[in-house]
């Protein structure tokens, strides 16, 4: 009976250990969760603080190295009174390609900084819809470094309707610190045909079902 009672007593003295063990846990995950809790309370204002302080101390560093928008805007727009840039347009087409296609303006004479849109002017002549892209190049190739487009039709899928005509502008300026060695530029698009054969595959095979 006595061993009985030792027995019992050793197990209720196991349990309640066990038990102040898990409380002692429970008490330090607690803790320490406080703790995160109040990290993490403390980093989001710094956070927010440092986000907020990032846009004047960008202004700032922009200012220090004169990168603002206001002087790239005069930068691009500044403009040479003193001298004239002769701008020469001439089109090309790829061979066998039967657009016509023509400069508007074929030549200009623009001081060195102004914009300026001139256009070009396509027609498809043929009795499907074709697909070309336009290549620019310029004469001499060093002036090419110097004109600067601004709005484009090449490098890009022009589509044309069977007998559509569609004039295509050319915004540019030539760059005020162009060298005094240059004093015309001539700008050269070809286009080419990027793909009209199932256009004529399928335009030959409705004209021999309409065949006798």
């Amino acid at each position: 009976m006595s061993m009985s009672t030792n027995n019992g007593a050793s197990l209720d003295s196991n349990g309640m250990a066990g038990a102040l063990v898990q409380a002692v846990d429970r008490t330090e995950v607690e803790r320490n969760n406080r703790i995160m809790l109040y990290k993490l309370l403390l980093i989001v204002p710094v956070m927010l603080f440092f986000c907020a302080s990032m846009v004047p101390l960008y202004k700032q560093i922009c200012k220090v190295l004169g990168i603002t928008a206001t002087r790239a805007m005069a930068e691009n727009t500044q403009v040479d009174t003193s001298r004239l840039i002769a701008i020469d347009f001439v089109a090309n087409l790829n061979t066998n390609f039967a657009w016509n296609f023509v400069p508007v303006e074929k030549h200009v004479d623009v001081n060195p900084g102004a914009k300026m849109t001139i256009n070009y002017r396509v027609t498809n002549t043929l009795p499907y819809a074709t697909t070309g892209r336009a290549v620019p190049s310029f004469a001499p190739i060093e002036g090419g470094l110097y004109f600067n487009k601004i709005e484009c039709f090449c490098f890009s899928n022009q589509t044309l309707q069977a007998g559509e005509t569609r004039d295509m502008p050319v915004t540019f300026y030539v760059a005020a610190n162009i060298p005094k060695d240059i004093g015309a530029i001539a700008l050269s698009y070809t286009f080419f045909r990027v793909n009209d054969s199932e256009a004529a595959t399928n335009l030959s095979a409705g004209n021999l079902k309409k065949a006798p």
